[in-house]
């Protein structure tokens, strides 16, 4: 028991001390396509997903999950993404993690999000252009159980995002550029307690050099990110599973020196899952990012047929203006 609280303890501590130098707002990063939450199911639940981590997801949240995955499994999903402002926007993800017997588990991820097609015009209004904007980035992780309990967990992602055309760029803003690539690193770890069923997570996603999209241009700083959270199953029977969750959330750039100021722009997450006879599934949360003015309930559901699971998430009444902000996921195991 102490080795195990140490251990976890010195998990902890790592993550806390390379947070350190890292605060601020999360309006003053770039490639903020990578904060976006990924998946049908922890969008169901508030978003909280830290603490559990228990499907290929665990690429995106928390790599230290992927230590207790025990088969290979495969995860698409895809959202037309807050038709509300862009109508052609969406936002699609897949990830795959497969373990290795006496190795480890590995995983990976590529996520993309565009906004549709857009048209450039000069300064007199003449089109110069046709294009679409996108962000993408590849992910590869890999993460092994340090003790019985513990899972860590470590990944690279290289990121590409697509603003303009370098000569579309160059006709209308007089400039070099458009394009922005970057790298990072995460780190997670999942902690099972010795409370049956009581789960703690922590992962910090995002830490590479800054991106920059015109060559005389500033640089933006990755959205460096804190997440923390806990799981509790309630029941895990086959017929009836319930699952709590909590998790926070913090985008780390720049320290303000104002606690308060920083406070609100945590974001907040609580969810609820209950499965029953391992075939259908419903979710209910609440998410609240005070700064970003994004606060309401989340729901969700799904089935499953043997290894496969359909999902479906809704956040619309997060966003203060009409919109219809549906992920579907399916996702495989074996």
């Amino acid at each position: 028991m102490k080795k195990l609280l140490f251990v976890s303890l010195i998990s902890i501590l790592l993550l806390s001390m390379l947070t350190l130098s890292l605060h601020g707002f999360a309006s003053e990063a770039g490639a903020i396509f990578l904060t976006i939450y990924p998946g049908a199911r922890p969008n169901g639940m508030g978003a909280a997903f830290v603490g559990l981590a228990d499907d290929a997801l665990a690429t995106y949240y928390n790599q230290g999950g992927m230590a207790f995955i025990e088969n290979t499994n495969f995860y698409l999903m895809h959202s037309n993404w807050l038709p509300g402002l862009y109508p052609d926007m969406y936002y699609d993800v897949a990830s795959v993690v497969k373990p290795i017997p006496g190795w480890g588990t590995v995983g990976g991820n590529i996520i993309y999000l565009t906004t549709g097609e857009t048209e450039a015009r000069d300064e007199q209004g003449v089109p110069v252009g046709k294009f679409r904007t996108f962000d993408v980035s590849f992910s590869l992780g890999y993460a092994t159980k340090m003790i019985d309990n513990l899972g860590l967990g470590v990944g690279v992602k290289f990121i590409y995002s697509f603003l303009a055309p370098p000569d579309i760029v160059e006709k209308v803003l007089h400039m070099r550029g458009g394009t922005g690539m970057s790298w990072a690193l995460d780190i997670g770890t999942l902690y099972k307690t010795p409370l049956p069923g009581l789960s703690a997570g922590a992962s910090l996603q995002n830490i590479g050099p800054s991106i920059q999209y015109a060559q005389s241009g500033n640089k933006d700083p990755l959205p460096r990110t804190l997440r923390m959270g806990v799981s509790y199953k309630l029941f895990n029977t086959k017929m009836n599973k319930l699952i709590f969750l909590a998790d926070i959330t913090k985008i780390i750039v720049n320290w303000s020196g104002d606690f308060a100021k920083e406070n609100e722009d945590t974001w907040k997450s609580i969810g609820m899952e209950y499965t029953y006879f391992e075939l259908l599934t419903g979710r209910i949360g609440y998410f609240k990012d005070s700064a970003g003015r994004r606060i309401g309930l989340t729901y969700g559901g799904g089935v499953q047929f043997q290894n496969l699971k359909f999902d479906i998430g809704v956040d619309d009444e997060l966003y203060e203006f009409p919109t219809a902000n549906y992920r579907f996921s399916l996702s495989y195991a074996f």
